[in-house]
């Protein structure tokens, strides 16, 4: 028998069963297994998986055939709610036994769930002691044997550490390491590396594939990038508007799909793997040259001490070209887009622009105010200027909403009747109604689901056929900007460790950071993702970086050397190609001829 069996299970959200967002879903899950579940935004994924742990608002209703977890018996009562209210109340309460004991849950976001006043340690293992009988002292060490289990070191010391102090992906493993100390028989993820860089991300996974391997834990990982479930999951279901379309073995769904909407999810997803086309070099419309920039951060109650942010940043953008930015979360690619806006001024440096420069935000949600039509939105940048340009800006609306594919009639919606991926067209259209030069994209397609991410990516490419603009494009996602970017800079802790054309950076990448990422590159590609090889670097990744004088990575670096940990190396230029790495140096290769050429040396 199956761990879990859920049988023609209905969900609605209205009192009568006639909007359904899920109907007759069937699925089965064995011990053990990893099994994906995929689909397009508003597809039903969470509200399944919330039906089955019993977390639906008051205002759904839901109806299953049968739904049985390890042998027992948990179909749900086939009356409303409204109609039969006690019964309904034990049966929550049942549910409330089955999620506390066997199903737990890793929610997208751990910030949302974590709470930001207790220790790590005090959550865990407050946890430990409600799912099982143990003293305090056995809690904790189960506690820390769990946070080492997900690969955190020094648990003792993160024990007595708050939920801020660490990085995004510790708290994502934090989270996972509260839902193991349930016990459960079921872990369910829902989308738990949408928002982390492509190396936590990877790491992530390699957890969920360890734990089910060593625990016989079975997951059902929800994800709408097909790059994650291809390289996670054994069995696949894919979703389509409430219902299961299509199932099966990993490699059948990805290489013989047989239902429509699986193939166009496929062959969406392969699409973004393509390189962007390479463009003649046209007129210079910023140059950014050695810039710096420092924050004051306060060491103690009465002491301030100074820390670099970016450090020697040197670049250029011409017109209508799209400059990739890439780097773990933390390295300063938003702290550059805020000097080049204007939001920041630099320490150090000049940044010379032609034109305006305009910004859209990673949250587009958060950039709007929720009381404000799209017509009053879309009016903001006309705003600070003279009447007569605000007059204008009135009969440009229309035209903007056009450009970014959406309708007039919506200027008198407000943002949240709108999907993520429209929401992210508005934010779009805002910064052309300024007419800029320049757009700078801080993580546009992040959260968007597959379809929401293909429309996004080609509106930019019409938009800047039609008015030439240019891009300078942030994301921690390697195949979005290798799709939109022609070229491309690789950031690390303040620093360009390389810089180029992006077909030739991703082909054949020189420094040893960015071979590490483009390893860490999830590919909707079953076969390729096993044959892959991950390039891991050895060294102390924890070392401070206040400890180092010399090159940046030299603590994750396996071909660190001596001068390494002293000396800081420079960028060494290789006709379009820059590096920051000693192995590029003449004192390491020897000297050259003029007309030699250069290649990886790792």
């Amino acid at each position: 028998m199956s761990l879990l069996e859920v049988n023609r299970l209905c969900i609605w959200y209205e009192e009568e069963q006639k909007n359904q967002v899920v109907c007759d879903l069937s699925f089965w899950i064995e011990k053990g297994e990893m099994v994906g579940l995929s689909g397009a935004s508003g597809s039903g994924k969470s509200s399944v998986i919330r039906s089955i742990l019993g977390l639906l608002p008051q205002n759904a209703g839901y109806s299953c055939e049968k739904l049985f977890f390890d042998g027992e018996d948990y179909t749900p009562p086939q009356k409303s709610p409204a109609e039969e209210q006690y019964v309904w109340h034990m049966y929550e309460k049942k549910l409330g036994e089955l999620r506390g004991k066997k199903i737990a849950m890793v929610f997208q976001d751990p910030s949302a769930y974590l709470n930001p006043l207790v220790k790590i340690g005090n959550q865990l293992t407050e946890t430990i002691l409600c799912h099982q009988k143990c003293s305090k002292k056995e809690a904790k060490e189960r506690a820390e044997e769990l946070l080492s289990m997900v690969g955190i070191e020094s648990p003792a010391l993160r024990m007595n550490q708050y939920p801020f102090e660490f990085s995004g992906g510790m708290r994502q493993r934090v989270v996972i390491a509260i839902a193991l100390a349930c016990e459960p028989d079921l872990v369910i993820a829902d989308e738990p590396t949408t928002a982390l860089d492509v190396t936590v991300q990877r790491q992530i996974l390699d957890l969920l594939k360890i734990i089910s391997q060593r625990t016989k834990t079975a997951i059902l990982l929800v994800s709408h990038d097909l790059g994650v479930i291809a390289s996670a999951c054994s069995r696949v279901l894919v979703m389509q508007e409430g219902t299961i379309v299509e199932e099966g073995d990993v490699h059948k769904i990805f290489y013989q799909p047989e239902h429509p909407y699986t193939r166009r999810l496929v062959e969406k997803a392969r699409e973004v793997m393509s390189v962007a086309e390479k463009k003649q070099e046209t007129d210079l419309l910023l140059q950014v040259e050695n810039v710096e920039c420092m924050f004051w951060e306060r060491a103690s109650w009465k002491q301030a001490v100074q820390r670099e942010v970016l450090k020697q940043i040197t670049f250029s953008v011409h017109q209508g070209e799209t400059f990739g930015l890439v780097g773990e979360s933390g390295c300063g690619k938003t702290t550059l887009a805020k000097l080049l806006t204007g939001m920041l001024s630099p320490s150090a440096g000049k940044i010379w622009h032609e034109g305006k420069i305009q910004m859209v935000f990673q949250d587009s949600y958060a950039s709007f105010d929720p009381r404000y039509t799209v017509e009053k939105i879309l009016m903001e940048p006309f705003y600070g200027e003279k009447r007569t340009q605000e007059t204008k800006g009135e009969g440009q609306v229309e035209e903007m909403l056009q450009l970014v594919g959406l309708e007039a009639k919506d200027k008198w919606k407000y943002p949240q009747e709108f999907s993520g991926g429209q929401r992210q067209r508005i934010a779009i259209a805002r910064a052309l109604a300024a007419r800029p030069e320049m757009l700078i994209l801080d993580e546009p397609a992040s959260a968007l689901d597959i379809f929401a991410q293909a429309q996004i990516l080609e509106l930019l490419a019409d938009i800047q056929r039609k008015t030439g603009v240019s891009y300078l494009f942030i994301s921690h996602d390697l195949n979005v900007v290798k799709h939109i970017s022609q070229k491309i800079a690789v950031m690390y802790l303040g620093n360009f460790m390389e810089l180029g054309d992006t077909a030739s950076v991703y082909k054949d990448p020189w420094h040893p950071y960015t071979k590490q990422l483009l390893s860490a590159v999830l590919l909707p590609d079953p076969k390729r993702m096993r044959r892959k090889k991950r390039f891991l670097l050895k060294g102390d990744a924890g070392i401070s970086q206040d400890k180092i004088k010399g090159c940046p990575y030299v603590g994750q670096c396996g071909y660190a050397m001596m001068r390494c940990r002293k000396e800081m190396p420079k960028l060494y230029q290789f006709g379009n190609r820059q590096v920051r790495c000693f192995l590029y140096s003449e004192e390491h290769t020897g000297r050259r001829r003029s007309k030699a050429v250069m290649t990886s040396q790792i």
